[in-house]
């Protein structure tokens, strides 16, 4: 079979905001469009103007039903439960794909059954187990409420008939031709909770060309950016996760009020959209006397967001118990050293001491430490933002990315 003939279906749990997973599915559609594949990316439910506005329209993300509940609460919800009840006859519109790419639940499961009912192949690419069925310490702590709400109401319909979604979920995973997993720390978790071999196809990142990367020792430090209209001092501490509470920014901001004593010119800058747990972190600012230097930008696009990792002086990951991450690398890509705690994710994306720093979990007296070795010293952030640079461009691209998924594909043609 001629690969420019091979057509694909690649379905995701939903593009309701601009997340790694979403990220991830994205690059891959792209990357197999440009190879000469014709993808097709599917969701349950989709907002095109939350879920990276520009690469969704790109790639054309398309819902699975018909929309019509748009003023509903918890449409989200509704939309992921109508469509994995009614995936096996919504298979029948897929007759002309050639081959099925299920990414997280329920993604996985729509994929297993468009195969299952058309005979064809079928692969799974997750980021982390169902965190419904097996959620971290970190979401059993915090819910889904404070998020995407639409998230705790559909936990606890899934509570109510967990029986059957913990089998329908480890049938779609461990039925599939082959399971890609993003890394190998959440790798091992996956086989361990799945019991079925991994292929690691951990996501990537785009490097820069070194001429517009800002290696200059000083270069960074000195200045202003406008972003959005805003205008931001240099230099700036950078975060660009979701604003959730398992993300724990507080970790963050709370080092901040350290860094500060030490350092007093730099800022914060949090881009995203705002969220009900955005106010929480205003609030614990404010309380830290820090307010005036967290800049809470909104949404941006996506040209502000480069130019925000371009000219930061340090990327921090606080996420505690991350399966990944893509922020570490794509700021790697514009030669940006992370500081990350020394567990999950960020052991695969940052190289201790060489790439970034990797606090002891969970000091905010060390992460601010970490933080202020990188301000105090341009000619070590420079260092480390080359390392960090050559190390994405050599282990983190999405063409090795692509690579892995387009070989796993032709397997089973």
């Amino acid at each position: 079979m001629s690969k420019r003939k091979v057509k694909i279906a690649i379905f995701h749990c939903g593009f309701i905001y601009s997340g790694g997973g979403e990220r991830i599915v994205l690059e891959q559609a792209r990357g197999l469009k440009r190879r000469g594949y014709k993808v097709e990316v599917y969701a349950p439910t989709y907002d095109p103007e939350r879920s990276y506005p520009e690469l969704t329209r790109e790639v054309g993300v398309k819902m699975l039903l018909p929309t019509f509940i748009e003023k509903l609460p918890f449409r989200n919800a509704i939309r992921m439960v109508a469509t994995s009840f009614l995936a096996p006859f919504l298979s029948l519109k897929f007759r002309e794909i050639d081959i099925f790419v299920g990414a997280n639940q329920p993604g996985a499961w729509i994929a297993y059954c468009c195969a299952k009912v058309l005979k064809k192949p079928y692969l799974v690419y997750l980021n982390h187990p169902n965190r419904f069925l097996y959620p971290r310490p970190v979401d059993r702590h915090f819910g889904w409420y404070t998020t995407v709400r639409d998230y705790q109401f559909l936990y606890r319909l899934i509570q109510l008939g967990k029986p059957f979604v913990a089998l329908a979920d480890r049938a779609s995973v461990s039925s599939a031709k082959a399971l890609l997993v993003n890394g190998y720390y959440i790798g091992g978790v996956i086989e361990n909770v799945y019991g079925k071999e991994t292929i690691d196809a951990k996501a990537g990142s785009y490097h820069r060309p070194l001429s517009r990367v800002s290696l200059n020792p000083h270069s960074t430090y000195r200045g202003s950016i406008k972003v959005g209209g805003k205008l931001v001092e240099k230099p700036y501490i950078l975060i660009t996760n979701r604003h959730d509470p398992q993300k724990r920014f507080d970790y963050v901001i709370k080092a901040l009020s350290r860094v500060l004593k030490e350092y007093p010119n730099v800022s914060l800058v949090i881009p995203g959209p705002f969220t009900d747990h955005t106010g929480e972190l205003i609030k614990l600012a404010k309380k830290l006397r820090v307010k005036d230097k967290v800049y809470f930008l909104g949404q941006i696009s996506e040209a502000n967001l480069q130019k925000l990792y371009k000219h930061s002086a340090v990327y921090c990951y606080p996420s505690p118990e991350e399966d990944f991450g893509l922020g570490p690398l794509e700021a790697g890509g514009w030669g940006v050293p992370t500081v990350a705690w020394r567990h999950g994710g960020p052991t695969v994306t940052v190289k201790d001491g060489v790439t970034g720093f990797l606090a002891e979990p969970y000091s905010v007296k060390d992460f601010a430490h970490k933080i202020l070795s990188l301000l105090n010293s341009p000619e070590l952030r420079a260092k480390m933002g080359r390392a960090a640079w050559k190390r994405t461009k050599e282990k983190f691209s999405w063409e090795r990315h692509i690579d892995i998924l387009e070989n796993s594909i032709l397997q089973f043609l």
